[in-house]
C-alpha cells in the first residue's frame, strides 16, 4: 500500500508539471514568395558631347567612352551651346540621341568633382566615382 501511495503521488505530481510546461509557439507561416522587379528608370541626360571623342565602346554602341587629348571632353546644354561640365577619359557614357556629330548622353557612373578645372573652357573637371 505505501508502494501504491508514491506510485500515485509521483503519477499527479508528473501529470501537473506537464499540464504547466508551455508548449512551444506555433512558427508562424511562411512569408508571401513575392518578387518585384523594379520598372527600369531612364538615366537622365547629362548633355551633349561632340561624337568624334567619344567613340562606341561595344559592338552595339550602347556605351560610349570618352578619348580625348585635352583636360576633358566637354559636355554642353545644347549641341555646340554652353560647356557646363568635362569629363577626363575613359567616363562611360550612355548615348540617349544623336544631333549630326553630337550625342545626347546619360553618365553610365556616378560622377564626381576631381577638384580640378579643365583648362580649356574653365568648367569643373568630373571623373568616376571609385567605390572602395
Amino acid at each position: 500500500m505505501l508502494l501504491t501511495g508514491i506510485a500515485a503521488l509521483f503519477l499527479a505530481s508528473t501529470a501537473a508539471y506537464a499540464a504547466d510546461e508551455e508548449l512551444p509557439p506555433e512558427a508562424p507561416p511562411p512569408p508571401p514568395s513575392i518578387r518585384v522587379t523594379p520598372a527600369p528608370t531612364p538615366v537622365p541626360p547629362l548633355g551633349w558631347v561632340y561624337g568624334y571623342y567619344a567613340p562606341c565602346a561595344d559592338p552595339g554602341c550602347r556605351t560610349v567612352v570618352v578619348n580625348v587629348d585635352a583636360a576633358g571632353l566637354n559636355v554642353r546644354t545644347v549641341p555646340n551651346g554652353y560647356p557646363t561640365m568635362s569629363l577626363v577619359n575613359g567616363t562611360p557614357l550612355i548615348p540617349l540621341q544623336r544631333a549630326g556629330n553630337w550625342l545626347l548622353v546619360a553618365p553610365a557612373c556616378d560622377l564626381t568633382p576631381t577638384w580640378a578645372w579643365s583648362w580649356t573652357t574653365g568648367v569643373p573637371l568630373n571623373r568616376c566615382w571609385v567605390y572602395f
